[in-house]
């Protein structure tokens, strides 16, 4: 019996230990599987060896072991694998030996291994492979039940009266045997377990401890009596940069790396700690790397007595101080930089504290302030009231309300003010603050500059600037009273004349072109007026709602009798074109005044478009020639020639009064101003685009007539539509704030944009990428190929490539004829972002390749 405890025993302690092995291996952590198939193989060997130590029990002379335990666990922890591996191990060893019932052995091998299983299933573990107290009355339970069938059976086969009863006693041993079992099995599994799992955290806390260390730049030295020197961790090693494993390392080896000034004291510390017995001790020293670079190292250690009280060892920490030390430096250098700064600023740095805003405190005010506000700052931190004394009265109010919204909303503060300062003198000072909150207070920093010359140069250029308005003025008004004068002379010298003519002359039929003469001439004297009045912008205008399609196709048949045969007028006007509020004689004038520039630059040969238009102006404007224009709808009248253009060092004055390019006596040079006084009257603008060699265009916008309801202006297209997806899209355009604007639209918008400033250049970039989705291209540029020659040239090889033009022109007249297809889609300069985008869908919905 004894023997059969002892072997039973020790298999069960190998099986254990076989488990702690199982869990504690670094590679099979994380890796349940695994762990699985090694319990079943380690609890079908623990059955094997229990199966060769066992008792007989009579009448079958079957044997009762103690594998029941190791079988039942090997299903509740190793699950399906190591319950089927532990249960055939059982099985096969029970065949191979033989024995009395081996059928009911065979069964009782697979459905030991099965119970467990089946509990582990109906009661999941939490945290595997901890096995809790309340399973293991589950598993006796299903190990007691489980012996129900194998009872009936062998009972039946028992010659006897009662064979129930003959049988129930041996029955009885095995549910007693085998609880026992179960119960020993999971103390020796609980304790390896626990074992392992202690085994396990100490690994892990030693690992990142270690980790620690390495990523503080922290390393670990032993120093042990007799020895030649100290053990030095990796983390020493790395530190000292040394090229060679954690180890032992001598002081031959080690004192080349100290720095000279510090190595007398260190060998004294060192020899102090073992001589004196100093138990714990602290120093800070520099090494010298391999490579080069200094070291700012700090040691701390402890000593180890031994029993006689003599140091025995000496153990302790380095670390690396280099990070902070150079922060320290830094530092240090940067309290010096600000304090030279501020030493040299004409301004001086105030601390107020401000928790209650009716009892502010001056917490600081730097030494500069003697220089500003006349007194110490000894002076004013004992009176800070002389601050606000020294304020201006009428400003001290406002400039405490703008910092105290400044305060609420923690938002930096700058603002002017004077002060008179303790010798009489007024001075300007800039207040920069800012707002932080320490320890629960409400703090406000500030430097306060003084701006008093800043102030003083100011003033003086708006003197200067005033006086050369006036006299530009001046200029402007004798250049405008002598042209007046000219032209007036004129008239009256023609009224004079004729005037006199007729008090002289008796004869009737010459009386009447005398007179006719002074008519025309007074006519002429009312139209200069008028002209100046237009360009004073004090003309009266009488506004009357007007369709502009409408003036412009009554006025195209008039201006053709001003116009010679070899000027071809072509107009292209918008359907669905918004009214408009003007002086309709004012705007026919201007109309015909542009036309007549037209024909004049054109040296009456060539073609005149005029094109209206609706256009939305909002913040996303592109064109970056025009005046500022207030966001709305606005009704776009365009004048375009093919002309030579206007040149670089002319078109600055173009719209000056009185000046003109023509010869003279062929125009007055109010033609221009007229028109800007009458547009700003009718608040819109004239802006004016032009191409040397291509011609030019004028560009009227007139804002939509009040007497229809306002529309919200809303955007073309929707942000969504305007996804690029990916697509790509070349860009010409040769002017660099107009091409960087499109770019930054069509980006936004998810296009993949690559821009080129002339049509040369685009040609070889889609040469080169023959990938683009469509070509974005304004019409006149630098180089060979021009929009629509770059068109062509890409359509010869890519013939589905979408295209859209831009111009500053009326489109009608830079492009006609020049092939471009019904379905390419042409932008009038200025384009706003909606619109451009709205081109790009639309564009891009028309690829077929």
């Amino acid at each position: 019996m004894f023997a059969f405890l002892l072997q039973s025993l020790t298999s069960l302690l190998l099986a254990g230990v076989l488990i702690y092995v199982t869990l504690t291996n670094d590679r099979l952590k994380s890796r349940r599987r695994t762990q699985q198939i090694f319990i079943g193989v380690f609890f079908g060997v623990s059955v094997v060896s229990l199966g060769s130590s066992n008792i007989l029990i009579e009448p079958f002379t079957t044997p009762i072991d103690a594998r029941s335990g190791p079988l039942i666990f090997a299903g509740y922890l190793g699950g399906p694998i190591g319950a089927l591996i532990a249960g055939l191990t059982g099985a096969a060893y029970r065949i191979w030996f033989g024995g009395a019932a081996p059928m009911i052995g065979v069964f009782m091998n697979l459905a030991i291994p099965a119970v467990g299983l089946a509990v582990s299933y109906l009661r999941p573990l939490q945290n595997w492979p901890n096995i809790p107290k309340t399973e293991i009355g589950y598993l006796v339970a299903g190990f007691s039940v489980l012996h129900i069938l194998p009872l009936l059976f062998l009972a039946g086969t028992i010659e006897s009266g009662n064979p129930y009863a003959t049988f129930a006693p041996i029955a009885l041993g095995f549910i007693v045997s085998g609880a026992l079992s179960i119960l020993v099995t999971w103390q020796i599994v609980n304790f390896a377990i626990r074992a392992a799992n202690n085994t396990n955290q100490t690994a892990e806390m030693a690992r990142r401890l270690d980790l620690a260390m390495r990523a503080s730049g922290v390393g670990l030295f032993v120093q042990e009596v007799g020895e030649p020197g100290p053990y030095y961790d990796a983390g020493m090693i790395a530190m000292l940069g040394l090229n060679r494993e954690p180890g032992m390392v001598p002081y031959s080896e080690l004192e080349p790396l100290f720095h000279p000034d510090d190595l007398k004291r260190v060998r004294e510390e060192m020899r102090n700690a073992w001589t004196e017995g100093q138990l714990r001790g602290k120093s800070d020293f520099r090494a010298i790397r391999k490579d080069g670079t200094l070291q700012f190292i700090r040691t701390t250690w402890v000593t180890e007595l031994d029993a006689k009280g003599s140091v025995k060892r000496v153990t302790g920490i380095n670390s690396d101080m280099t990070d902070i030390r150079d922060a320290e430096h830094q530092a240090r250098n940067s309290r010096e930089r600000l304090a030279l700064i501020a030493e040299k600023l004409p301004g001086a740095f105030v601390d107020y504290d401000i928790t209650e805003w009716d009892k502010p405190k001056l917490m600081y005010i730097s030494p500069k302030c003697v220089d500003i506000w006349g007194y110490t700052d000894e002076d004013l931190l004992a009176n800070p009231s002389l601050l606000a004394q020294m304020h201006d009265p009428k400003d001290l109010g406002p400039f405490l309300k703008a910092v105290k919204r400044a305060s609420e909303t923690i938002s930096p503060i700058h603002y002017r003010y004077m002060i008179t300062s303790r010798d009489g003198h007024s001075r300007w000072l800039d207040f920069h603050g800012d707002f932080a909150t320490e320890d629960g207070r409400t703090l406000v920093k500030a430097i306060v500059l003084d701006a008093t010359r800043e102030v003083q140069l100011q003033q003086k250029m708006e003197k200067e600037r005033e006086i050369s308005r006036r006299a530009q003025k001046n200029e402007s008004i004798g250049q405008l009273t002598g042209g007046v004068a000219h032209d007036f002379n004129n008239l009256l010298a023609v009224i004079l004349g004729n005037l006199e003519l007729l008090r002289d002359d008796e004869k009737p039929s010459a009386q009447k072109d005398m007179i006719d003469a002074a008519i025309s001439a007074t006519l002429r004297g009312a139209d200069l007026t008028k002209n100046m009045l237009a360009f004073a912008r004090q003309a009266p205008l009488t506004p009357v709602v007007l369709d502009l399609n409408n003036v412009v196709r009554e006025a195209k048949n008039w201006m053709a009798r001003a116009m010679p045969e070899s000027v071809e007028i072509e107009t292209s006007l918008l359907a669905g074109l918004w009214p408009i509020e003007a002086d309709r004689s004012s705007l026919e004038s201007a109309l015909l005044n542009l036309a007549l520039n037209a024909r004049d630059a054109m040296n009456g040969h060539g073609k005149l478009t005029i094109e209206t238009a609706n256009v939305r102006i909002d913040e996303t404007y592109l064109d970056m020639r025009q005046e500022e224009m207030a966001p709305g709808r606005y009704v776009m009248l365009a004048v375009s020639d093919n002309g030579p253009g206007i040149a670089a060092d002319v078109i600055g004055s173009i719209f000056e009064p009185f000046f003109t390019t023509k010869p003279p006596g062929v125009g007055s040079g109010l033609g221009l101003s007229m028109t800007v006084g009458f547009m700003k009257q009718s608040a819109g603008t004239v802006q004016v685009y032009t191409e040397t060699g291509e011609g030019t265009t004028f560009k009227l916008y007139f804002p939509v007539s009040k007497s229809e309801l306002e529309e919200p202006v809303k955007p073309l297209l929707d942000d969504n539509q305007a996804s690029g997806r990916g697509k790509k899209i070349l860009v010409a355009e040769d002017e660099d704030a107009v091409r960087a604007t499109l770019v930054t639209i069509l980006e936004l918008a998810g296009y993949h944009v690559t821009a080129t400033v002339s049509g040369d250049m685009a040609f070889t970039a889609f040469e080169a990428n023959p990938s683009f989705d469509l070509l974005l291209t304004d019409i006149v540029m630098p180089g060979k190929l021009q929009g629509t020659g770059l068109a062509k040239a890409l359509r010869e090889r890519w013939p589905s490539l979408p295209i859209i033009f831009m111009s500053g022109y009326a489109s009608e007249a830079t492009v006609h004829g020049n092939g471009l297809r019904p379905e390419d889609i042409r932008l009038m300069k200025p384009v706003q972002r909606a619109e451009l985008l709205a081109a790009v869908v639309k564009a891009a919905g028309s690829i077929k390749r």
